[in-house]
């Protein structure tokens, strides 16, 4: 398990330095100007969020995003990356000695708390002003939700509702294929069903919102079903740099189960595991800075 965790974070890394070097490479090129098809210019954006707490307890939460994205006339293809790791760090302190005469002992315990990936790719096809085809895959790891893994490849049609300068809401709909491995349990493949909605409005120059609901149905186990919600409100600094806040909801109907040590009446180990459900519903909440390139 730790080599995976290992290979799988260095996958992640590697990712991000590669989107990195795609934006360096523009700068490093003396043509300054747009070039059509392939060759021509990516847009990114980069959210990072850093918080840490010092004293007689400490914690830290670090979050990084990125959006790579490229659009043609009838095409766009679109990278994202998510990393959010949180720590905490007690201080376990007793004395040994007597009354008067004793040292204190101090025990620094640091634990992850909250751990999350995702890796995604998007490419989109335009037939018409308003119809449009996509394809995309997918990685992400939950540990503290139960997941270990997920792959998904999903093609679906899209439909585009309002598009005007300072509104655009669309919808996509499409079938998917999952592998899915649930920590201490076998991997699962099977076939679903997708929806989403997103919705943007910008208030004015420097200020928009946004919200993307994303809906996974198992066709395999009707019951096994979840869905994504984001909400954000972004208000730019400058024409490079903004501030921004977003609430993200994440529900599983069915979610992982968790297998817990059993111990007897008297609080010795049996030896034995018994299942947990875990709970539903997760919900992150964080502040970042936006860096437009």
């Amino acid at each position: 398990m730790k080599t995976f965790q290992r290979s799988g974070f260095s996958a992640l890394f590697c990712f991000i330095v590669l989107i990195f070097l795609g934006l360096l490479a523009p700068l490093l090129s003396e043509e300054t100007k747009e070039k059509s098809g392939l060759l021509g210019p990516w847009k990114a954006q980069v959210e990072l969020s850093y918080v840490v707490t010092g004293g007689n307890t400490a914690t830290s939460a670090f979050s990084l995003g990125t959006n790579l994205a490229r659009k043609w006339t009838k095409d766009s293809l679109t990278l994202k990356t998510f990393i959010l790791r949180s720590t905490a760090t007690t201080y376990n302190r007793w004395a040994v000695g007597t009354e008067t005469d004793y040292d204190i002992v101090e025990e620094t315990v640091k634990n992850l708390v909250a751990e999350n990936y995702l890796l995604s790719a998007a490419y989109e096809r335009k037939f018409s002003s308003k119809l449009f085809g996509q394809l995309g895959a997918s990685w992400d790891r939950n540990k503290f939700s139960g997941l270990d893994r997920r792959y998904m490849a999903i093609a679906g049609l899209g439909y585009v509702w309002i598009e005007k300068e300072k509104t655009n809401v669309k919808m996509n709909a499409g079938l998917t294929y999952s592998s899915r491995k649930y920590i201490g349990q076998e991997v699962t493949s099977f076939a679903g069903f997708r929806f989403d909605l997103l919705a943007e409005q910008k208030f004015s120059d420097k200020s928009s919102c946004s919200s993307l609901f994303i809906f996974d149905q198992n066709l395999k186990e009707m019951k096994d079903w979840r869905f994504d919600w984001t909400s954000s409100l972004t208000a730019s600094i400058s024409q490079a740099i903004a501030l921004k806040a977003s609430y993200k909801i994440l529900y599983a109907h069915l979610p992982a189960i968790s297998f817990l040590p059993l111990l007897d009446n008297v609080g010795q180990p049996t030896g034995l595991t018994v299942p947990y459900s875990l709970k539903n519903l997760d919900s992150f909440f964080t502040t970042s800075i936006v860096i437009n390139f």
